[in-house]
């Protein structure tokens, strides 16, 4: 492990202390702007930049903050505190395979720390074109999702780490990055949720359309429900289709329509 990486242990607390005597002040700040900018927003994107913003504000010299996640194999940012903390990103994901701080630090899931960009010579031209945009130091620390490394919190300061990146700004970058992670959470909660919620919605209304077959085929054909429903199974194993497409093709063969809506009201 270099001198500029550090570990992230997941089971140990973030950091919450200050040089300037008790952890307390810095949680109830960090609370007081997020909750703030949570309640006066609307949607993830909204969120995130509103929490990118609340990082870099009770971070010690207000470095700016940029949020990065990797979606289906590609990195984006998705909020930041302003817009060149985008703009330094992009930098980096278009450095090719030289990379660069914040997708060491996705890809290890370690905090990855440059010192000075000025002495720094990882990552190929990177370092000077930060240093082009007056950036001395990065500090990016990975935003886990149970396991599974999902992003990073970026800063970027136009001092050293020294001076930007002491005991206090770490631990207010360590809290920042916690608080994402628990909104990211919630976000990949909801996401399973409304997921789950449309596949049942799919199969109550695919029920709903082999009950309404089950009857027409019990009126017409003199037969119980099980038999009618093995007449509409079989049907599709021999047409390759499934059971509520051929439900769908008898009812519209006996009411000379499609099917209508299900008849239950949307309960999820």
């Amino acid at each position: 492990m270099g001198p500029t990486d550090d570990p992230v242990p997941r089971d140990a607390p973030a950091q919450t202390g200050s040089t300037d005597g008790g952890g307390g002040g810095l949680d109830d700040a960090f609370l007081h702007e997020l909750t703030a900018a949570l309640l006066a927003t609307s949607g993830i994107e909204a969120a995130l930049n509103e929490l990118a913003t609340a990082a870099s504000r009770i971070t010690p010299g207000s470095p700016m903050a940029g949020v990065t996640l990797r979606l289906g194999g590609r990195v984006r940012t998705i909020a930041s505190s302003e817009a060149d903390a985008l703009l330094i990103d992009e930098i980096q994901y278009d450095n090719g395979s030289d990379g660069g701080p914040c997708l060491e630090a996705i890809d290890t899931g370690l905090v990855v720390r440059v010192d000075d960009l000025a002495t720094e010579h990882r990552w190929g031209e990177y370092s000077a074109l930060l240093l082009a945009h007056g950036l001395r130091s990065i500090y990016s620390h990975p935003l886990w999702a149970g396991e599974v490394v999902i992003g990073a919190l970026n800063m970027y300061a136009p001092t050293t780490a020294e001076t930007a990146f002491g005991p206090a700004a770490r631990a207010a970058i360590a809290r920042a990055a916690e608080h994402t992670e628990l909104l990211l959470h919630a976000v990949v909660q909801a996401a399973r949720h409304v997921e789950i919620t449309g596949q049942l919605r799919e199969a109550l209304a695919h029920r709903a359309l082999i009950d309404q077959a089950i009857g027409i085929l019990m009126g017409q054909r003199r037969c119980t429900a099980d038999q009618a429903f093995t007449l509409i199974r079989r049907a599709g194993q021999t047409r390759n289709r499934s059971p509520a497409e051929v439900a769908a093709d008898i009812i519209v063969s006996f009411t000379g329509q499609g099917p209508g809506p299900p008849p239950f009201a949307d309960p999820l």
